[in-house]
């Protein structure tokens, strides 16, 4: 049976139509990605111009979907102070870096290393207080179903793309 054509969920700004790039999208959250941060989020300019213009679209899917947690594009744009590193991991250990330059030359390392290398996120932005209880209370349960972000074409876990809503 022939399906209806699926449409994508739409931005309408000044009379043009936008969508948030899925590359673009992953790189917001998890700071990887091949094409957001190889072509679209090149300077920390970048990464504040883009993260101003989607946050509002992101922001409440990450507090929906994946409660506890917050973008990477909070931790690069400086929105929240990033977590430190306690040890620092072996160097055969494969964990995630990533670096972000700056228009003046300098730049910005960026890590998310598993405990005991730093702080659960969880429990660091509950320390800060950009979560709530109840949001930490949503987060245990969250992990205790199991979700980690299980990776398909248009979603992490439950978290979906926003090129993959459909009206």
């Amino acid at each position: 049976m022939p399906r209806a054509p699926a449409r994508i969920r739409k931005r309408f700004v000044e009379g043009q139509t936008e969508v948030l790039d899925s590359e673009v999208e992953e790189s917001f959250l998890f700071g990887r990605g091949c094409i957001g941060t190889a072509l679209e989020l090149r300077t920390l300019d970048d990464w504040r111009r883009l993260w101003s213009k989607w946050r509002e679209v992101v922001m409440p899917k990450v507090i929906e979907h994946r409660p506890g947690t917050r973008p990477m594009a909070c931790y690069v744009v400086g929105e929240i102070p990033a977590r430190p590193v306690a040890i620092q991991p072996p160097m055969s250990h494969d964990h995630f870096k990533l670096y972000v330059p700056a228009s003046n030359g300098t730049g910005q390392w960026h890590y998310d290393y598993p405990k005991p290398f730093m702080q659960d996120e969880a429990y660091y932005l509950r320390d800060l207080g950009v979560i709530d209880g109840d949001e930490f209370k949503r987060h245990l349960a969250w992990r205790r179903r199991g979700n980690r972000p299980s990776r398909s074409v248009w979603h992490f876990g439950s978290y979906v793309l926003e090129m993959g809503l459909h009206q």
